[in-house]
């Protein structure tokens, strides 16, 4: 008779099987009724807020930025003192339809200018600490589950956002990545053997079980066909296809990648608000189409803003504070915290006026039904979600 450890091993050892969660034994095994499935997208390299959501009626906006400011006759307006970069005519459309929340000045006190620690301080939700885990995956802890799959990320790597000591949590860039091998139909054989054993293997075999259907739903995953382009867009297909199953997901994590606009940032910055705002438009857009707008939320931030001072390359440099976006059904549109101020900077940097926090307090409260303060210290969640 196999041991529980030469048990597990044996049956969980195969290819791509390495992959799936592990085996676990926590109580609490569905997530709550109208909880939603929150997703994080990343916009990498530090966007740069002032040109993203512009205060147009300020007119040292103009004194600050004489090359790379937006002509106001170019703005999208959205009340009388700021508007939408011309390129984002989707977050533009989400708005008019009350789909889109507005975060101004996110940042955090002493703000970290290099991407990488930059970026460690948002996926952890600790600027004070050096980083042992994410700020989701403390999430995930503070409410164990049973269920084989919780959070995945559309990655080559799980980022430190989702680092936990909870199971089922994944990385992935293709779904067929999760094919079986032939060799692991031995393993579901034995394991269907040992369910009549009942006791302790049975249970094991009843979640072994479970995490290799969930791998083959996921292998049978196609892409969302939709009006989507880009990187992103592909990226957004995937997460559409996870979000149609019923995997019940907590979280979805991904990423775009250019927004380091130190040169010639007009053209760039502009194909790449594009892509974020029609993408996304289209991603809400099928959501709705589908029934499934009001299970999903969808945060998007990035690891730091640019200097409000354009630089003498026509770009912008690393700064501090930006503003964020949520956006779903479930949203309380409108524009949230205080633009930061263009007269009092910090060494030509915006000062922050929002704790990011603040903004996860929010989403965890509002997505997921947890109480923030354990997982992120106590600052006051923004109430961004009905």
């Amino acid at each position: 008779m196999l041991n529980r450890r030469e048990f597990l091993t044996r049956g969980l050892s195969y290819g791509s099987l390495l992959m799936l969660p592990r085996v676990s034994w926590a109580a609490g095994d569905k997530k709550q009724p109208g909880h939603r499935t929150l997703v994080l997208l990343h916009l990498r390299g530090g966007n740069d807020g002032l040109n993203t959501v512009i205060p147009y009626n300020d007119p040292l906006y103009r004194v600050l930025r004489p090359g790379i400011g937006i002509g106001e006759n170019q703005i999208r307006k959205i009340d009388k003192n700021v508007g939408l970069h011309p390129a984002m005519g989707g977050f533009e459309s989400l708005w008019k339809r009350e789909r889109l929340a507005i975060v101004q000045g996110v940042g955090y006190p002493l703000p970290n200018y290099s991407h990488f620690r930059a970026t460690e301080i948002y996926y952890s939700g600790e600027p004070e600490k050096t980083p042992s885990s994410g700020w989701m995956g403390r999430a995930l802890e503070a409410r164990p589950s049973e269920r084989p799959l919780r959070a995945v990320a559309i990655e080559k790597e799980k980022p430190l956002s989702l680092a936990s000591s909870a199971p089922g949590i994944v990385s992935l860039t293709n779904f067929k990545q999760f094919q079986l091998p032939k060799e692991a139909r031995e393993s579901i054989a034995m394991y269907k053997e040992f369910l009549a054993l009942g006791g302790e293997r049975a249970a094991v075999a009843k979640r072994a079980l479970e995490a290799f259907k969930v791998a083959e739903k996921i292998a049978s995953l196609r892409p969302v066909r939709g009006s989507f382009y880009g990187s992103l867009g592909q990226d957004l297909s995937k997460v559409l296809a996870l979000l149609q199953t019923d995997l019940d997901l907590e979280v979805i994590c991904l990423s775009l990648n250019g927004f380091d606009t130190h040169a010639n940032q007009g053209p760039q910055h502009n194909g790449l608000l594009a892509q974020l705002s029609n993408n996304l438009r289209a991603y809400q857009d099928l959501l709705e189409r589908q029934g499934l707008g009001d299970r999903v939320c969808t945060f998007v931030f990035s690891e730091f803003g640019r200097r409000a001072t354009e630089n003498l390359s026509g770009g912008t440099d690393h700064g501090s504070a930006y503003p964020a976006f949520v956006l779903g059904k479930g949203v309380k549109p409108g524009l949230y915290g205080e633009a930061p101020s263009l007269e009092n900077l910090d060494n030509n940097n915006l000062r922050y006026t929002t704790d990011f926090r603040r903004i996860y307090g929010g989403l965890l409260k509002g997505c997921l039904g947890l109480d923030p303060k354990p997982i992120l210290g106590d600052h006051a969640p923004l109430e961004l979600l009905a």
